[in-house]
């Protein structure tokens, strides 16, 4: 299976792109190892300037059996990719998408194709630098931007601050979304409940060492929709805080 984003299909038959194995051979060629590897490219386009993408292969030996009749990561992460544009989330532009199977149906080998956000880092950088600039820009930004997710039936399952960049070339800074292979939506109401607390508590996991107290309460505030810290929102905090302690808790120091 492989899918060319139209916008790009030319380019990619000007350079002899034209199945899944000669993709595979120009981005790994023989260096795949098994697992996932990441790679940025500069890929030469003909007339134009060259494209700055980053290259994701997911590889198995032996074929697996865990994606029989189901989509890969890499597949799930290019659909994903349309969900937060329906919902105007700025995210990564997916170029194209492989799966690779045996006869049996088990999966070979997958990736993922997607354009580099020009001068971009990720929110963990940025978070880092304990800098007031642009901070309650971005904490609104990622809080209007998960409640959205949420409120649409749709859960993330790897929302860390990894997982996000921040560009500044503009007056204020500006949230993506990045490396999603893993959301979904979810339509039972314990399994929206559960999957709900992962994400933030996901979000807070980093934020609990590189943001103050006040930052995660008017995030969670402000996720909430609320002007003022409601009791509902106080349980949510509460609720976050007992999903860390129970999911993580070799790291787990305590709400500070």
């Amino acid at each position: 299976m492989l899918r060319i984003a139209p916008a790009y299909r030319s380019s990619f038959e000007q350079l002899g792109l034209t199945s899944l194995e000669s993709i595979v051979a120009f981005f790994a060629g023989n260096s795949a190892g098994r697992g996932v590897s990441v790679r940025p490219f500069q890929l030469p386009i003909p007339g134009q300037p060259p494209l700055s993408i980053f290259y994701k292969q997911y590889e198995y030996r032996p074929a697996a059996w865990s994606f029989w009749g189901r989509a890969s990561k890499a597949r799930c992460e290019y659909e994903n990719y349309a969900v937060f544009r329906s919902l105007n989330i700025p995210c990564a532009e997916p170029v194209a998408i492989g799966e690779q199977r045996d006869g049996l149906g088990r999966l070979r080998r997958a990736f993922i194709i997607t354009r580099a956000i020009p001068e971009a880092r990720t929110l963990l950088d940025f978070a880092r630098q304990k800098t007031d600039s642009g901070r309650a820009v971005l904490r609104q930004q990622l809080a209007a931007f998960t409640r959205r997710i949420h409120q649409a039936g749709f859960f993330h399952h790897d929302l860390y601050l990894r997982n996000l960049l921040v560009t500044t070339e503009s007056a204020e800074p500006k949230l993506w979304w990045i490396d999603c292979p893993r959301g979904s939506f979810a339509h039972w109401l314990p399994w929206r409940r559960r999957r709900r607390l992962k994400d933030l508590a996901c979000l807070d996991k980093a934020a609990s060492q590189l943001c103050s107290k006040a930052e995660r309460v008017a995030f969670i505030r402000e996720y909430a929709g609320e002007r003022r810290l409601s009791a509902t929102a106080k349980r949510l905090i509460q609720d976050v805080q007992a999903y860390r302690r129970m999911r993580w808790p070799e790291d787990w120091r305590g709400p500070p």
